[in-house]
């Protein structure tokens, strides 16, 4: 079984992040949160095991900042995976 790392926003972040991610994907927090939940529920439908992991706004800044990652939604689901395989903190 696939296991896959999301990042778990607050509102407050999301908010932060909306303005940093390039094409972030929701205008509001609750489109991200039925986006998100759609996603979940594909992802088990099909088998996988998902693990919502805290992803703050600062934790993205530092992460782009440290490692020259690019400001996009890839990036954001990376320090998910990261942070969720104790690879970052």
């Amino acid at each position: 079984m696939a296991t896959r790392y999301l990042p778990r926003l607050s509102e407050a972040d999301h908010d932060a992040l909306r303005d940093q991610v390039h094409r972030y994907p929701a205008g509001s927090y609750d489109v991200w949160l039925k986006l998100q939940a759609e996603e979940i529920a594909d992802w088990e439908t099909d088998g996988g095991k998902v693990i919502l992991v805290d992803v703050s706004a600062d934790d993205f800044a530092r992460y782009c900042r440290d490692t020259g990652a690019r400001r996009d939604i890839h990036t954001l689901r990376g320090i998910a995976a990261a942070k969720g395989t104790q690879k970052f903190k």
